[in-house]
């Protein structure tokens, strides 16, 4: 089966809303969740890691030997918001820089949100449309590791290609300040 599903451009219109709404919904509450600091103080007394700061990120996008790999550089600010430059083209050219929030929990869990462009033909491992994702990870020390889901929205058409299965793994490049 199959990791990703189209939903048919003919019914897109309720369809594209639904899902738009439940992805705002679920925006608002990560972002609503979100008052921990970078760094996290638990009950016991002993300091999470930060997660605040720039992190080099290898992101798998689907599963199995097909997989399509990228890194990228993600940055998360004090103030919650989320950069990446997004992956090199040939050229050595960042391309689909996105943007998003995060939030953390005393615990080293953290989410975030993030949305970039993609090309606007089909490419190799690549959609046409704008990329949404919901990633939740952990941070240890000075890496990370996130599950997302993922939907790409045609921006031509309406339809939405999903859920697709992302996963991530990060090394710290830099520390931010909480």
């Amino acid at each position: 089966m199959r990791n990703t599903t189209l939903v048919p451009t003919s019914r897109t219109g309720r369809h594209s809303l639904r899902a738009l709404g439940v992805w705002l919904a679920l925006t608002v509450a990560l972002v609503g969740a979100g008052t921990a600091t970078a760094t996290a103080t638990t009950e016991a007394g002993s300091r999470q890691p930060a997660l605040g700061g720039t992190w080099e990120t290898t992101v798998t996008i689907g599963t199995g030997p097909g997989a399509a790999r990228t890194v990228s550089r993600f940055s998360f600010a004090a103030d919650h918001t989320l950069t990446t430059d997004g992956a090199p083209d040939e050229n050595g050219n960042p391309e689909y820089p996105g943007s998003g929030y995060w939030t953390a929990r005393p615990d080293g869990s953290f989410s975030f949100y993030i949305t970039h462009d993609g090309p606007e033909e089909p490419a190799e491992g690549v959609y046409p449309g704008t990329v949404h994702a919901v990633h939740m990870g952990r941070v240890k020390g000075d890496t990370f590791t996130t599950t997302a889901v993922a939907f790409t929205k045609n921006e031509k058409t309406g339809a939405l290609l999903g859920p697709v299965t992302v996963t991530s793994a990060a090394t710290r490049v830099s520390a931010g300040t909480p």
